[in-house]
């Protein structure tokens, strides 16, 4: 999903990626911000791109905005394809055959956050998140306090994860699983699920709840601040592209590279 302001950081996130992992299709659902040069110059950077308008993918019975369009989207796509969702403020540097051999055995992959994490329980999850409760609380935490309460918990588990980068199986869920992921968290949070984040939220749930489903190794897939010398995969998540000059360097070489056919 991707708005105008982003446009030149997607082309960056999309171009370092396909040189280790060739996609077979880029779909963008575009942001009602995205205009007709933009979309030119898309094209002329990926011929084959196939736009989809963020309006397309609104449902009367999910969340609209804050990415749920994309996340229904991915729904649609990946009854018929491994969906690899990627967001336009990451870059790809070096080979990724964690990923590869996620697409290749057709499971779940999420990008972690720390060192050490694995897919929990709800009851585990809920736990961990009620200790962390502070009555000011992002609308993430919440859903995560309230997880012992969502019903049918042995077919469900959770991870916190980042959306950004995610692996979703051909065949692994559907919009009707989106829809009652949101109805159950509609009911125990009420007005605050249509905030900011319970996209993200959902996306944890149902990919950490698929049968084989992976976190790929921390800090080889990280935000930038946790990187080391094996790092292949950074996200640079909301004001981390402005607080040094990593982003620009990284975008720098990797220009230089694509020019040189590196």
């Amino acid at each position: 999903m991707v708005h105008h302001r982003d446009v030149l950081s997607y082309l960056l996130a999309a171009k370092s990626f396909a040189r280790f992992i060739i996609p077979a299709k880029v779909v963008i659902v575009a942001d009602p911000s995205i205009t007709v040069a933009d979309r030119e110059m898309l094209k002329r950077h990926i011929p084959d791109i196939c736009f989809r308008n963020a309006a397309e993918f609104h449902c009367p019975e999910l969340p609209k905005g804050g990415t749920w369009e994309r996340l229904t989207a991915i729904a649609e796509y990946a009854q018929d394809n491994f969906v690899i969702q990627l967001d336009a403020d990451t870059v790809a540097t070096k080979p990724m055959p964690e990923v590869e051999q996620a697409v290749r055995d057709n499971y779940a992959f999420l990008l972690g956050t720390e060192d050490i994490q694995k897919i929990e329980s709800l009851a585990e999850i809920a736990s961990w998140a009620k200790g962390r409760l502070t009555g000011n609380d992002h609308v993430q935490l919440v859903a995560e306090s309230v997880l012992d309460r969502f019903p049918d918990q042995q077919h469900w588990k959770y991870v916190r994860a980042c959306s950004g980068f995610a692996g979703f199986p051909h065949g692994g869920f559907d919009k009707d699983k989106l829809i009652k992921v949101s109805q159950e968290m509609g009911a125990l949070l009420g007005d605050r699920w249509s905030e900011w984040g319970t996209e993200q939220f959902s996306s944890n749930l149902v990919l950490a709840s698929m049968e084989g489903a992976k976190l790929l190794p921390h800090p080889k897939y990280c935000a930038p601040h946790r990187a080391n010398g094996d790092t292949a995969f950074r996200h640079f998540i909301g004001y981390v592209r402005h607080t040094t000059p990593l982003y620009g360097d990284l975008a720098g070489i990797v220009a230089a590279e694509l020019r040189s056919g590196g």
